[in-house]
């Protein structure tokens, strides 16, 4: 039957990690971090206290004594384990249950709990939303925090965005390595019958050296987004907010699929699926919005050799023009959503199980506000 674990206390920011085909999870909550393996029955608890006096900005927030454990993640030998520290972010180097000595972790937790942060781990490399400062950065950036240089986004490439989730992808040739982030933002479109935001997705190369000048050196110059389309083509309901998407890997990088949960203006949901492949397509094959100039030699948004730098003069047009006019549709011959209802869903999920006929299916799990 159906094995559960109960929490020994309510944890109100909880944050999990599972490693494929790993029977065991684990969930940081406020100063601890949970371990269950649902095989063996094993679990434990380890604390993560606060190492300094609150130092929240804000007195006498009710954040500023705890730590709240914000990232729970596999990362060399180890694992990497983050917490906003009482408005000190710190994190740690865990390796079984041995913790190593706490570090600055400005830039990859946050100072309190944040829904809009997002951060990525791969290998060595960490991919952050998360401001360094508590006093500045109001505008919210996608950067580079570790290996490789730092780099961020410019401040104009996106509007209000709201950060939903990021993957790295491998391609045939390591320098064509690629980020993408799925994100909402303000819709440029102001006109009453336009809707307020657009869900979005973005691409960076990985081996990005930034910028030849001084003001674009610390800056990605691979950026473009492109607009996500999520619409039933039969009733023609747009569902354009962005809530949660699921990442399904292939071995052909082109066949991974990526399956975005959208809602409306009306509390309907809707799954759409896009395959990497299509959102490669439009990156490479689409116009810029806004641009009637010539192509510079290097495309923007092309990852250049291994060591090089993006040309001065293609970042200046993706800078300024970073939206591709193309759209990335949704597949299945009909382009439509996969299956929409009136339920407003959160957050999904993807599980792929055989079945007694042989074939392998796609179940997918969806979850309301409420835990419905």
């Amino acid at each position: 039957g159906a094995k559960e674990y109960v929490f020994p206390r309510s944890e109100k920011y909880p944050v999990f990690y599972h490693q494929e085909n790993s029977s065991a999870v684990y969930i940081g909550g406020e100063g601890k971090l949970y371990y269950y393996d649902f095989a063996t029955y094993e679990n434990y608890t380890e604390d993560f206290p606060v190492k300094s006096e609150g130092q929240c900005m804000v007195p006498g927030s009710s954040e500023d004594n705890k730590n709240y454990l914000t990232l729970v993640e596999k990362y060399g030998d180890g694992m990497l384990v983050c917490g906003t520290g009482a408005c000190a972010p710190t994190c740690w180097n865990w390796t079984q249950r041995k913790e190593s000595a706490s570090w600055d972790g400005r830039g990859i937790a946050p100072f309190t709990p944040d829904s809009n942060a997002l951060v990525v781990v791969d290998g060595h490399d960490i991919y952050s939303t998360i401001k360094k400062s508590q006093q500045n950065g109001k505008i919210p950036r996608f950067r580079r925090v570790r290996g490789g240089g730092e780099l961020y986004t410019s401040d104009t490439v996106m509007q209000n965005p709201q950060f939903v989730k990021a993957t790295t992808l491998r391609h045939e040739e390591p320098h064509q390595d690629k980020i993408y982030y799925f994100f909402r933002e303000d819709n440029p479109d102001k006109s009453p019958e336009a809707p307020r935001n657009i869900s979005r997705v973005a691409q960076l190369c990985k081996e990005d050296k930034g910028g030849t000048s001084s003001l674009s050196a610390s800056k990605w110059t691979t950026f473009l987004k492109a607009s996500l389309i999520c619409v039933d083509p039969v009733t023609k309901g747009n569902f354009n907010w962005l809530q949660d998407v699921f990442f399904v890997p292939a071995s052909n990088w082109r066949h991974s699929k990526v399956y975005g949960l959208f809602t409306n203006t009306w509390g309907s949901s809707a799954v759409c699926v896009y395959s990497f492949g299509d959102i490669d397509n439009v990156f490479r094959t689409s116009r810029l919005k806004g641009y009637n100039g010539p192509n510079p030699e290097i495309k923007p948004g092309q990852c250049v050799s291994s060591g090089q730098h993006t040309p001065s003069e293609t970042f200046k047009i993706a800078d300024s023009h970073p939206e591709v006019e193309d759209r990335v549709e949704p597949l299945s011959p009909t382009k439509s959503p996969l299956f929409h209802n009136k339920h407003r869903y959160q957050k999904i999920g993807v599980h792929e199980v055989s079945a007694g006929d042989g074939r392998r299916y796609n179940v997918l799990y969806l979850a309301t506000g409420t835990g419905n």
